[in-house]
């Protein structure tokens, strides 16, 4: 009777679990269902509006697409093209120059963060960021057409500034001055540069060189296979740039794929700078693409100065070193292009006083790098102040009492505690740098003004599209800028860190 009354009872909670779960999983699934239902808006809308159209982005860019009556697939032709097209990648000179120079546009913004942050009064300091702030509410429009006639020749503010201040005749004296130096430093690039290195891009490329082999941190006997690999790999693109001249896309394509993965997988065990190697590697081949031999004869070079100093000290005294030399050298060849290859000949633009900024293909880039004066953005420097007041009282009160002075605190303590907002703006400048066309749109054209001086990358994939109707071609551009944005996206991700 017991045992009976035992098996009805173990039934019975049996059943109770069973309804137990039953009820949980009822009530789960409703919670699921009511997330799902929230989130299947958003969800939908990523779809339909943001993947849908960069996939059939990347589908048409292998159509020659042109809307709404041709559509033919081509395959690579469109990549070919893209590779084998001189002004596509003559905009990249533009864009390096710009990237550059935003590199250091960044810093005004940098300073003002940090003045705002030390501000004692809260009251002084919510005006300041009011102030910031207020800019916003103009259309970006507007502030392109305001800049634009700043640069007016006749009425610009710009001119009138530069007449009334006396910097118009100091440009004045620059057009004569600038050019003589670079007729005088003209004999050092034929005798030095251009025979040895190919020119002084070649210069600089050494100097990139030599930082990233200095990177290795073990001297042992396996290295010398490394190098051999490495310059094997550079041979290598050798034997692609002669199969490229033989007509045999494929094969260099191909070649170039392996030669490039490979030399990465070996450059890996060459230091934690590993992956800076894509760009070097890109960066060769574009610097002695007229003589792609250079390129094994520059990595050997490197490989030599590096062996030396390593031969006579450690790591710890000889990654510095090198670094040193390797920083002098690209020190030395940006120094060398700013005298004598930037500005060689005279432009005759501002002895009358009136310089057409925008209509002179001399003068198109300095006015596109002078544009947005001061630099000093209103969500990057929130994004900033916003990194400055999670930094704890108690650090400044531990840099005070070590004697850390007010500049101190910018290099020691601040700076280095926002470098995840460092790396964000990094990130956002660098894709609106590359992508962005709007600009340049308003303010030069569609045709980037003369002599497409400031033509972009961003601006000729929307001129290919939307000028000329060649929408598949534009979409293989965008593909090639993708992939250039994310790499230089986890470059950032990589280097540009704090640890806390």
């Amino acid at each position: 009777m017991k045992k009976q009354e035992d098996k009805l009872a173990a039934e019975e909670q049996a059943q109770l679990d069973r309804e137990h779960r039953r009820t949980k999983w009822v009530q789960r699934g409703k919670l699921w269902a009511v997330l799902y239902l929230i989130a299947a808006p958003t969800v939908l809308s990523l779809l339909v509006f943001s993947y849908y159209p960069n996939i059939d982005a990347i589908i048409m860019s292998t159509f020659r697409w042109e809307p709404p009556t041709v559509q033919e697939f081509v395959g690579l032709e469109n990549f070919q093209e893209a590779f084998n097209d001189p002004l596509f990648w003559s905009s990249f000179q533009l864009v390096g120059i710009i990237l550059v120079a935003n590199l250091f546009k960044m810093w005004p913004g940098i300073f003002a963060a940090i003045a705002l942050h030390r501000l004692t009064s809260n009251k002084l300091r919510y005006i300041f960021q009011v102030c910031f702030v207020v800019p916003m509410i103009i259309p970006g429009m507007v502030f392109l057409l305001i800049w634009k006639s700043f640069y007016d020749p006749d009425f610009g503010i710009f001119n009138r500034l530069l007449r009334a201040t006396g910097g118009m005749r100091g440009l004045h004296w620059l057009d004569t001055a600038m050019p003589n130096l670079a007729t005088r430093l003209e004999p050092v690039s034929q005798t030095f540069f251009d025979p040895l290195f190919g020119g002084v891009a070649g210069w600089i490329y050494v100097g990139a060189l030599i930082i990233a082999f200095a990177g290795r941190h073990q001297m042992d006997a396996a290295r010398w296979l490394d190098y051999a690999a490495i310059l094997a790999g550079g041979l290598l693109l050798v034997v692609g740039q002669a199969l490229g001249a033989l007509g045999s896309m494929t094969g260099v394509m191909t070649l170039g794929a392996v030669v490039i993965f490979w030399m990465i997988n070996l450059a890996r065990r060459l230091g934690t700078a590993w992956i800076a190697w894509p760009f070097l590697l890109i960066g060769g081949v574009m610097v002695f693409s007229q003589a792609l031999w250079r390129l094994p004869v520059s990595m050997a070079l490197a490989l030599v100065i590096v062996e030396i100093v390593r031969s006579r000290s450690d790591y710890v005294y000889g990654r510095p070193i090198l670094n040193g030399i390797g920083i002098g050298v690209i020190t030395v060849g940006c120094l060398m292009v700013l005298l004598a290859h930037i500005w060689t000949a005279p432009t005759g633009q501002f002895g009358a006083g009136n310089p057409a900024w925008l209509g002179n293909q001399d003068l198109v880039i300095p006015a596109i790098i002078f544009w947005g004066f001061p630099w000093v953005g209103t969500v990057g420097v929130l994004i900033y102040l916003s990194g400055l007041q999670n930094i704890p009282q108690d650090v400044y009160e531990a840099a005070r009492i070590d004697g850390i002075g007010p500049l101190g605190m910018i290099f020691h303590i601040e700076l280095p505690l926002i470098m995840t907002q460092v790396r964000i703006n990094l990130i956002f400048m660098t894709i609106g740098t590359l992508t962005g066309y709007e600009m340049f749109l308003i303010l030069l054209g569609p045709d980037g003004g003369p002599g497409n001086r400031g033509m972009v990358p961003g601006l000729y994939m929307f001129s290919s599209a939307f000028s000329e109707g060649r929408f598949g071609y534009a979409c293989a551009l965008g593909m090639v800028l993708f992939v250039i944005i994310l790499t230089l996206t986890i470059v950032y991700q990589k280097y540009v860190k704090v640890d806390k």
